[in-house]
Parts: structure tokens; sequence; C-alpha cells
């Protein structure tokens, strides 16, 4: 595990005079489902920076594919990359790396299913082949297609991603039999996996979060819908899960929004909570 963290010692520790820290997974959460933050939900962000209340990016998203998100919504602070590269007003306080040889490894082991795995980090992706379930998701995402088998090898890896559609052909439990002491994988999509180090979570960088920005004491609350949210929710005094998410992000909520990712349930919700 290669781990690039910034430790708060001292002066580097940040007095906050925050009253609440608010984090926010996006698809399915901040997000309606054409991926736009509603005019509600915008509003919601300022009036809680109005109470004195941090607003907080926690996706599975990395960095450069929100940048839009983060400017529309006046975000200096975020955790992206399931927990992968967590930022401070600006500035990267905690950043992992998948070592070169265990994303050589897992291309390998994908290899023997036909089967891509995509490459990240804050500033842009690659993905090592092309096949249906690559071009789909990269349509679906929005995103620009690089296909570069050596991306991997050329930069910093915070973030990686197995192309295994769920289903008869899901190779989820091979993966994690074979790279489970060095790996932990996320299903948030049906077309593959998240891929992060063994440990990295939301939580971790919530925790990491607080620490860096003096947080400690204060009312934290999180918004989510899936899988990777289970671990924050653990991690803050109030989970709240979306009307639409699943059910296991529910069984793990204190709260359930009365309003879906299509209707502001995140405003109607803060509204609620008598945060805004």
């Amino acid at each position: 595990m290669v781990s690039i963290k910034s430790q708060p010692e001292g002066d580097d520790i940040m007095s906050s005079s925050y009253k609440g820290a608010v984090f926010f997974d996006l698809d399915g959460t901040l997000f309606d489902d054409d991926k736009h933050v509603s005019d509600r939900n915008l509003l919601a962000l300022d009036l809680l920076r109005e109470n004195d209340i941090l607003p907080i990016i926690a996706t599975g998203r990395n960095q450069f594919e929100i940048s839009d998100t983060i400017e529309a919504g006046k975000f200096d602070s975020f955790i992206t990359a399931n927990g992968s590269y967590v930022v401070l007003e600006g500035k990267p306080i905690d950043v992992q790396v998948i070592p070169e040889q265990i994303n050589t490894n897992l291309v390998a082991y994908a290899s023997h299913f036909n089967e891509e795995v995509a490459f990240y980090n804050n500033v842009g992706c690659a993905v090592s082949g092309d096949n249906k379930l690559v071009d789909e998701n990269y349509k679906a995402l929005g995103l620009k297609k690089i296909i570069d088998p050596d991306y991997y090898k050329n930069h910093d890896i915070n973030f990686s991603f197995v192309y295994t559609p769920v289903g008869e052909d899901d190779h989820q439990k091979g993966y994690e039999e074979i790279f489970g002491r060095d790996l932990t994988f996320y299903r948030n999509n049906p077309r593959g996996l998240d891929v992060v180090l063994k440990g990295v979570s939301k939580a971790g960088g919530i925790i990491s979060l607080i620490e860096h920005a003096g947080l400690e004491g204060i009312p934290t609350y999180a918004f989510g819908d899936g899988n990777n949210d289970i671990p924050m929710f653990k991690h803050v005094d109030n989970p709240i899960a979306m009307r639409n998410g699943l059910t296991i992000a529910k069984q793990n909520a204190k709260y359930i929004t009365k309003e879906d990712n299509n209707h502001s349930g995140i405003y109607y919700e803060l509204r609620d909570l008598k945060l805004i």
C-alpha cells in the first residue's frame, strides 16, 4: 500500500468555527438521474454556508469528472475516488496510490475473462482496451475514452475500475479472492467494480478531513444511496438515505428523505432537519 498523507500536527490543524458538516454523495443523491444538481439543491448548499455548516462532496467519482459540480456548488472540500483522494480548502490532504505491480496483476487477471481495467487519478483516466461495456460506460459517464494500457505505469493511480458485468458473468468473488489482501472492490455500477486500496473508503476520507479541519465534536450528516455509502454512514452522527436508495443503505440510515434525487430530496430533508 502506498499512502501520501499530510499529517495534521500543531499549526496544521485548523481551528473550526463551523456548527456542523454535511457530506454528499453525488450519483443518485445530490445529482438527479441526468447528473445535474437542481437549483433547489444548489440553494441548499448556499444556505448551509450561511448557517456556518460546511458542505463536502463524498463520492466514488474522481475530481476531474466533477469539476463543473465543484464550481457550481462552490465546493472547496471534497472526498473523491471512494476516499482515495481528499481535498480540504483546495489542498490535497490524503492521497492513496495503488502500486503499479498491483495494477499489472489486476490487468493480467482480467485478461483471462477478456475484461478491461480503467485507471483514474484526480486529473484524468485511461482504459486498458475497448469493448462494448467500456464504450457504454464512457458514454454514460460523458467521458472521453482514452485507450492506453500503460497509463498506470506512467501516472499515479488512486482508483481503478474493472469491467466485469453484474449477473452470471460477474467475477467479483474471484477478484476478491485473488486481490482481497491489497484491494477493496465496490459494486456501484452494473458494468463493473470500483477498485481502491484495502481499507480505503469514504469513511476514511471523512475521518481524515474532520481531523485536519478541526471539526471534531460538531454534528455531522451524510446523504447517500448505495453500498459505498454505508461505511460513511457508520462514521457520521446522522446518516441519511435517499428515498431512491438501495434497501441496504436505508437499513443503515437514521433518516430517509421524503423525496427522491429527482425531486430535490436533499433540499427538503435539510429543511426538515432545520439545517437551512
